[in-house]
């Protein structure tokens, strides 16, 4: 299990080198975990460690069998986008689902946004009295995907104490992915342009110029749009390093591109910057 994991900690803990992961897991006995429930080509759990900027900090973890991935909030051409109903949790004011920027799968036919392996999708949790107990209730539905896709139900439950468990394992495996949620662009890392040309009778193409530093990994682009919109994947333009097309296909038909908004996901290896930009056609 430990050289399985070692691989997907990012590199502020890849540094602490492969003597420190046997501590880690020494105390992993306490954790506050569900039960795991388990569907074909892989399992999901609720997780709960530590706080997270003064609330309680969880996770969805889930572990795909060898070949197996799962989607992204935004799951590509096709596929199954997660979904994840807190209504039912008690003592809680507002979960909000961090997104570990995903990476890209599949060829020029097909692609999808996702993640192999396993997963652990951030929560931060903010309960309605922080002097008492949480109860986390989640109806989780999920694809996971090899050959074929299928469809994954669970239902959740996890009590955790008022401050949070303080099991250090289990915080050290949410923070591995919180890591990898995208943190705001920068100068030197954001999209610096947007051309959006129109043609008559034909969706609208945009070609995005990115500035993305120097780094270890792959660099991409991932878009967000507005809410009923099923955008196609940017896609790199050969030859054109931090260039980037989106046609705008896929829009209700009484759609304005005007003034809409788009959140696109840079990504550099391990690190990942969000922007959002609102269209001017």
């Amino acid at each position: 299990m430990i050289f399985r994991i070692f691989p997907f900690l990012p590199n502020c803990y890849k540094a602490l080198g492969l003597a420190f992961l046997p501590l880690v897991f020494a105390g992993n006995v306490l954790a506050a975990t569900s039960d795991w429930r388990d569907g074909y080509g892989g399992k999901i759990r609720l997780v709960s460690a530590g706080t997270l900027e003064g609330d309680l900090k969880a996770g969805i973890e889930i572990q795909m069998q060898d070949g197996w991935k799962t989607y992204w909030k935004v799951p590509g051409d096709s596929g199954i986008p997660p979904t994840f109903d807190f209504s039912a949790s008690r003592n809680v004011e507002k979960v909000e689902i961090l997104w570990p920027a995903p990476a890209r799968y599949g060829d020029e036919v097909s692609q999808m946004l996702g993640y192999k392996d396993w997963i652990i999708f951030p929560l931060k949790v903010t309960p309605k009295d922080k002097s008492l107990p949480v109860t986390l209730n989640v109806d989780a539905n999920i694809g996971i995907c090899s050959d074929l896709c299928v469809p994954v139900s669970a239902q959740m439950q996890l009590d955790v104490p008022k401050g949070g468990d303080r099991d250090f394992a289990q915080e050290v495996m949410i923070d591995r992915d919180l890591a990898l949620v995208p943190g705001k662009a920068r100068q030197s890392f954001q999209i610096q342009s947007v051309d959006q040309r129109k043609a008559k009778g034909k969706p609208d193409r945009l070609t995005l110029t990115a500035l993305i530093p120097d780094g270890l990994g792959k660099k991409d682009l991932f878009v967000e749009g507005p809410k009923d919109w099923f955008l196609p994947l940017p896609q790199p333009v050969k030859g054109q390093a931090g260039q980037f097309e989106l046609v705008l296909d896929g829009l209700p038909k009484e759609a304005k591109t005007k003034g809409a908004a788009l959140t696109f996901t840079l990504t550099n290896g391990d690190e990942a910057v969000s922007q959002t930009i609102r269209l001017k056609h």
